[in-house]
């Protein structure tokens, strides 16, 4: 009886602790978001970015780093469920439009109406749903998802069955997009609605025009901006609609982007020495079921076709199998403060600030040297 007891009051204590834990963690956010509001947008950034760059940091594990082919089942869920934050995916191949600042510029998916298989998609779901996936499944890519608006709706729904815990969102250049559509999506059981704002051929992006089309997009949709986030390259504003999160972004593309994995000349830039994310917190799906490193690569470019590290087009393949089996040797190759081979040597996607290298290459260090991975040296940038 006495061991009941103790027992007992073990498990009270537990639960305490935990909820502890979480109130600290939901106190500390709602402290820094309303720090924020108060802040100008560029030190918003900064800031965010910082947070984000030492919770990679303290979260890196031996286990992240390693080749766990051979390791149980349990351990491959669990890993994938502590790391990725984002799943993205395409329904399908085809992309209504060839902007200059995107590979479609050079693999032109205009006319590729190929659907993703539906069967994949499900398998993919049904693992996210196992280990009760929180994070974000966004349906974005190459594609334009609303060209076939009824094969992704019903991918949504299934997705919201499924994974229940995850929050949906799609990406859109808003082409297709209407007051209707976004009825749909939301009786579909979406969660955010990424609109990509592009300028006209011949335009050039000032602040005015962003806001400008910003505006004709709100009309557009019957909706309202009711937030507004500007820099010298964006703007991103928020609008209101019951059960949907909708945001824009307007970006001035002609200095703003990547290289897309060295395949796109006109952002190729200085060497890539800071460490890469994307590997560890990301998990990318092609339309035809190949899995890629990050989002810059895709299967259906000449020059990204031996990438892939991983095909669910196979039957039983397993995103689990995958992400703890050949992406891990992409973990390896990106965790340090080093000179990065093609495809990745010019990329400045999530590139880590210059003024955060200091700091987070000392974090990093530590934290390598914590968890007993050695590296080469960091510390000629400390």
């Amino acid at each position: 009886m006495m061991m009941e007891q103790q027992l007992g009051h073990q498990r009270i204590s537990r639960l305490i602790a935990k909820g502890y834990s979480r109130l600290k963690t939901w106190l500390s956010n709602w402290v820094a978001r309303s720090t924020e509001t108060l802040l100008p947008v560029e030190m918003v950034v900064k800031l965010r970015t910082g947070r984000d760059w030492k919770h990679w940091v303290n979260a890196l594990t031996l286990e992240a780093l390693e080749d766990l082919t051979n390791a149980p089942t349990e351990i491959k869920q669990q890993l994938f469920k502590a790391h990725v934050r984002l799943v993205e995916i395409e329904t399908h191949a085809k992309c209504n439009r060839t902007c200059s600042f995107c590979p479609n510029s050079i693999v032109d998916r205009r006319f590729n109406s190929t659907l993703t298989n539906s069967e994949l998609l499900h398998r993919v779901f049904q693992e996210l749903g196992s280990i009760n996936y929180t994070g974000q499944i966004k349906i974005a890519r190459y594609s334009e998802p609303l060209a076939h608006v009824d094969h992704l709706c019903a991918q949504i729904e299934i997705a919201r069955s499924l994974v229940p815990y995850a929050q949906i969102a799609i990406v859109t250049n808003t082409d297709y997009l209407t007051p209707t559509i976004l009825v749909r999506l939301r009786q579909a059981g979406l969660d955010v609605v990424y609109m990509s704002i592009y300028l006209k051929a011949g335009e050039h992006w000032t602040p005015e025009i962003a806001s400008d089309c910003s505006e004709k997009l709100a009309k557009k949709l019957g909706i309202q901006i009711t937030t507004c986030e500007k820099t010298s390259v964006s703007l991103r504003c928020n609008y209101e609609y019951e059960g949907l999160d909708l945001r824009s972004a307007c970006m001035n593309f002609e200095t703003y982007g990547t290289d897309r994995g060295n395949s796109l000349d006109q952002f190729i830039t200085q060497d890539r020495v800071s460490p890469c994310r994307e590997p560890f917190e990301t998990f990318v799906i092609d339309y035809t079921g190949a899995v890629m490193p990050c989002c810059n690569l895709r299967s259906d470019l000449p020059q990204h076709q031996s990438f892939p590290v991983g095909d669910l087009a196979i039957p039983n393949s397993s995103i689990f199998e995958i992400y703890t089996g050949h992406l891990s040797a992409w973990r390896r190759s990106m965790v340090g403060f080093d000179r990065k081979p093609f495809p990745c040597a010019t990329c400045n996607h999530r590139q880590l600030p210059k003024t955060l290298e200091v700091p987070v290459a000392q974090q990093l260090e530590n934290r390598l040297d914590q968890i007993g991975y050695k590296k080469p040296t960091i510390s000629s940038l400390i």
